[in-house]
């Protein structure tokens, strides 16, 4: 038998569609990350070295590898939840000229 008791937040908290949660095509760790990173505020910055980083500061031997969040990156892409796409920065700004990857992210796939 399994209880479910839920809360019912007024702040602080994320609405997230159901088939992503239950999207089985992505492993439970791309599933994770795609919700973590949807959780935050927008303009956040991250990727999977800092999704990473962050994870071995936090839980050190127990996170899941480098390799495992730059896989759980590229599931994102094939499932059709991230877009990556590479764009120069215009010139006159800070780095003009180089190029910069960027990720878009979306709660529901685009294909």
């Amino acid at each position: 038998m399994l209880i479910v008791e839920r809360s019912k937040p007024k702040k602080n908290f994320a609405q997230i569609p159901n088939e992503l949660v239950y999207d089985e095509s992505m492993t439970a760790l791309a599933r994770l990350i795609l919700i973590q990173i949807l959780a935050h505020r927008p303009g956040w910055q991250t990727n999977a070295a800092k999704m990473w980083e962050t994870a071995d500061r936090h839980r050190g031997p127990l996170a899941e590898s480098k390799r495992a969040y730059r896989r759980a990156f590229q599931e994102l892409e094939v499932a059709g939840y991230m877009k990556r796409t590479k764009t120069r920065v215009p010139k006159g700004q800070p780095n003009g000229g180089d190029f910069v990857t960027v990720l878009t992210v979306y709660d529901i796939p685009q294909r």
